[in-house]
């Protein structure tokens, strides 16, 4: 990657926990090599596209809340993410979905921002 590039891209975090947890890297640490490597892609375009990521990868989900969207094979993989000071994203909560995001996993990425917020 040349120098313009990487001076252009996003600063991607992963949302710790004040227990040191960090659950987006854990919970893709669990999956295979395949569903890692392209959920690792997604995330690099993600980082070089910031908020200009359109639909269907990227989904505004209100509040300074988004969603990063992959599909590998039948399934659904949800990254929900946010903004911080401009060129940082701070990755909250991922989940496997067949169906529409559910309110539980919304709560849960919207809670984790509050405190990201709230500590950083």
């Amino acid at each position: 990657m040349d120098a313009s590039k990487s001076a252009s891209a996003y600063k991607v975090i992963f949302y710790r926990t004040p227990q040191g947890a960090e659950p987006v890297r854990e919970w893709l640490q669990s999956l295979n090599r395949s569903e890692r490597l392209q959920l690792g892609q997604a995330i690099q375009v993600l980082q070089m596209n910031g908020p200009a990521l359109p639909m269907p990868y990227a989904c505004p989900l209100g509040r300074g809340l988004f969603e990063l969207r992959e599909r590998v094979g039948k399934v659904r993989y949800r990254i929900f993410y946010a903004f911080d000071d401009g060129r940082v994203v701070v990755l909250l909560h991922a989940a496997m979905k067949d169906q529409r995001v559910l309110a539980d996993d919304l709560a849960l990425a919207r809670r984790r921002l509050k405190d990201y917020l709230e500590r950083r």
